[in-house]
């Protein structure tokens, strides 16, 4: 059965839709500048004035806040009961004294009431030693108002406000400063009537300065605040006539500032904004976009159409092939007579289809071979003449009364079957494959007399939770107790070993005997060179090809020469290519 795929091209596909995406996007592109254009100058104008307007307004407002609060603190000053106290405070009964500090007290109230700016309010009159304060009421000096009041009078020359950490004062003398009037500007009503215009926009930020103080009062919270800030400040003379925003590039970003002169406190209000928020906002431009919107949908479809044409006809059929091989027909070659990239997916799909073919061919081979392995696996699991030698070997130590040797031998006996012929999972874990091929080490070195012995390695924490197929490790250590002391060599040893590195398992067993000839040697490593077809014959072979057709060509059983004589038989599980 033939697929043909019929057109001519001399251009690759991708050059076509490269050409047709150019010829359709081009007036797209230059219609969506303009439009783009337009809407970023209209919106940056709008939200310009908007945000000069706003600090502008809260300029006017906090001026006159200011303003209000020096003129009731001027009037603190030269009220009669103050003016009194402060001349005659000396002289005066002590009931006058009180009852001239409880009304300089009562005037000091209404200060605090009638702006929410002010945190407290205070006076210290000289003539008494006595600061009073609406938040600390009438107390002798020292006391922590009059240190800090007294500490910022010495800043010269005089500012027009006083800073002491994160607190804003007022302060004003009177009659040579045997009078001072002291009020507390609240920082936080400040920095909340900030926030209140920046809220307006997402990525702008509001602060009080000057060339002198920096950055006073600021809304930024992030730690270049300070350095930006003090870049976009203006001198004063800059800032008296022109309020026009501006354009300023600070760290690479650009921002458009507004300054607002608060001549109250001697400081410029900036409000600062990310330019780039200014190109968001193009809502008055919709029926625009939805022009564009229209002419988007038409360019679709004709694209749409194109790629149909030029791509989606040669997919179909190669998607038509496809599905025939889902239905188990290989007997598939699709033609084709174009020379773009198609053609090349064509060659590919017939050179899988191929590949498909032969690898299923292998692949049964394999699974027959590996069902035989299996069975043989099943079919030597029970050794008669093993359980038979063992039933006479414990007969013969009830005989001699050697209970203890005959208990150990049944003990180890009932494992050694229980774990052969128990049901279940194909995999153990390695420890229990490992304990139970020593507990076949100890059944053999029982029934031999104690004449064979044998030592091991323990397993390594890195080996706990593996998993492994049954019965690969017992097979190796019974060909040692029935080939390598057949001659009953007296103190035969054998020698096991473990051991994990670079996610392969290796499981060393070796022995003393003294049977084992070079030709003997070759003929072992043959019999594990795996061929489709051949019958396996021993337990070596058995677990080699169950190995390698498992984890792989790396896996297996490799034979050597051991250094104490004998045999050494080195299994590897290459743990990292474990098949399916």
């Amino acid at each position: 059965m033939k697929l043909r795929v019929n057109g001519k091209a001399k251009w690759y596909v991708y050059q076509k839709i490269v050409m047709i995406f150019i010829v359709f996007l081009v007036p797209l592109i230059i219609l969506n500048i303009w439009v783009n254009y337009r809407g970023m100058s209209f919106s940056k104008n709008t939200i310009l004035d908007s945000a000069a307007a706003s600090a502008s307004f809260y300029a006017e407002q906090l001026d006159k806040e200011m303003y209000f609060i020096r003129n009731q603190q001027l009037r603190l000053l030269n009220e009669q009961e103050l003016q009194k106290l402060s001349f005659r405070g000396g002289k005066l009964e002590k009931y006058e004294e009180v009852e001239l500090i409880e009304q300089v007290r009562t005037g000091l109230m209404p200060v605090a009431d009638r702006s929410e700016y002010v945190v407290n309010a205070g006076v210290y009159v000289a003539s008494i030693g006595k600061t009073i304060s609406g938040a600390s009421g009438v107390t002798d000096i020292p006391n922590p108002e009059y240190e800090l009041v007294s500490l910022l009078l010495k800043q010269t020359p005089k500012p027009s406000f006083y800073q002491a950490g994160d607190r804003l004062f007022f302060i004003e003398t009177e009659n040579n400063a045997e009078i001072w009037s002291y009020i507390e500007i609240s920082k936080a009503k400040l920095a909340e009537e900030l926030r209140q215009i920046v809220s307006l926009y997402r990525e702008s930020e509001v602060f009080l300065g000057s060339p002198e103080l920096g950055s006073v009062l600021s809304t930024a919270q992030d730690g270049k605040s300070s350095r930006r800030e003090s870049l976009l400040i203006r001198d004063d003379e800059t800032v008296v006539g022109d309020n026009s925003p501006e354009s300023r590039n600070v760290d690479g970003t650009r921002y458009f500032v507004a300054h607002q002169p608060v001549s109250s406190l001697k400081l410029s209000l900036t409000m600062y904004v990310n330019q780039n928020e200014l190109t968001r906002p193009l809502s008055q431009f919709n029926m625009s976009f939805y022009i564009l919107f229209g002419i988007v949908v038409l360019i679709l479809v004709l694209y749409s159409f194109s790629i149909h044409v030029m791509i989606h006809r040669p997919l179909s059929n190669l998607v038509k092939a496809f599905r025939m091989i889902e239905t188990d027909n290989l007997d598939l070659v699709i033609e084709s007579k174009t020379k773009d990239e198609f053609h090349y997916l064509f060659q590919s799909f017939n050179r899988m289809v191929t590949r498909l073919q032969r690898s299923i061919k292998d692949n049964y081979e394999k699974k027959i071979a590996l069902q035989r392995s299996e069975l043989k696996q099943l079919q030597s699991q029970i050794n008669p003449h093993f359980l038979y030698n063992s039933f006479f070997n414990i007969y013969m130590l009830c005989k001699v009364d050697d209970s203890e040797s005959a208990a150990e031998l049944s003990q180890r006996l009932g494992s050694y079957y229980q774990y052969i012929t128990r049901s279940g999972s194909d995999e153990v874990l390695l420890e229990k494959e490992y304990k139970h091929a020593l507990d076949y080490c100890e059944i053999q070195c029982i029934r031999f007399s104690n004449r064979i012995s044998y030592v091991y390695d323990e397993i390594p924490d890195s080996l706990q939770g593996v998993h492994v197929p049954r019965l690969i490790i017992q097979p190796i250590v019974e060909n040692v107790f029935d080939h390598a002391f057949e001659d009953g060599a007296e103190d035969g040893m054998v020698h096991i070993g473990v051991a994990h590195e670079d996610g392969r398992v290796r499981i060393v067993v070796e022995d003393n005997g003294l049977l084992l000839t070079d030709e003997r040697l070759e003929q072992l490593r043959e019999g594990l060179s795996w061929k489709s077809g051949e019958d396996e014959t021993t337990g070596l072979i058995n677990v080699h090809n169950r190995l390698a057709l498992k984890y792989g060509a790396g896996s297996g059983l490799f034979l050597s020469r051991s250094s104490y004589g004998g045999l050494k038989v080195e299994m590897v599980v290459d743990l990292t290519k474990k098949g399916d």
